[in-house]
């Protein structure tokens, strides 16, 4: 098993359901929207997904194969690409659409987090003193992704917001991603079965095993 807690069979997600991310922080926003379609593609076609989203406001697509449930606790996948949408095609499938409300930041629901400077290795949340570079950042990357730096409070040293990581795994911003909706996915950290998140990871598209792991709640 790649999970850490026990999912029950229903297909019904409430509010307090664990949620596993995984965050694409390399991924050029320009090219966000094909890769959730081409993996769309994919998973309805091999039979994982259903074709269309639910009518929730943050469109999750029905997991139909009962073995993947099973093995995995994921019960719905969201697919999600910066500055896009999902509606039904008309023709029975979904499709991506500019607007709404994808900005490509990923962290607990509460909003709590922390992160690590890539250059000295000192933690920041926000609240904390010298945070306000951090703040700002989360505000820029909205608009100007490209512009979003952090000064580490520690050693001074500007970097890009996506290159910082949660040491707790709560945080991650990135153009392109896929919430697994069902479970805390620890398998995917290197915990308990090895090849089972490989092949998970594979089936979802990150061959190299690059995406940032991210667990929330729905």
């Amino acid at each position: 098993m790649l999970y850490d807690e026990p999912r029950g069979a229903s297909p019904s997600l409430t509010m307090s359901d664990a949620t596993t991310i995984l965050v694409d922080t390399d991924l050029e926003r320009d090219d966000a929207a094909a890769a959730a379609m081409d993996l769309y593609l994919h998973l309805v076609g091999d039979g994982t997904i259903a074709a269309q989203p639910s009518d929730d406001e943050e469109a999750r697509f029905r997991v139909l194969d009962e073995r993947f449930v099973a093995d995995t606790g994921i019960q719905a996948i969201g697919l999600h690409a910066s500055g896009h949408r999902w509606r039904g095609d008309g023709r029975g499938g979904a499709e991506l659409i500019d607007g709404g409300r994808e900005n490509g930041i990923f962290c607990r629901y509460d909003g709590s987090f922390s992160i690590r400077c890539p250059e000295c290795g000192e933690r920041l949340a926000p609240g904390d003193d010298g945070s306000e570079a951090l703040e700002e950042a989360l505000a820029v990357w909205c608009d100007a992704p490209d512009s979003a730096y952090v000064a580490c409070p520690s050693c001074a040293t500007w970097t890009p917001l996506h290159l910082w990581r949660s040491p707790e795994h709560d945080f991650a911003v990135g153009h392109y991603a896929i919430t697994l909706y069902g479970a805390h996915l620890q398998g995917l950290l290197g915990k308990g079965n090895a090849h089972a998140a490989t092949a998970l990871r594979h089936r979802l598209g990150d061959l190299a095993g690059d995406y940032t792991v991210v667990f929330a709640r729905s």
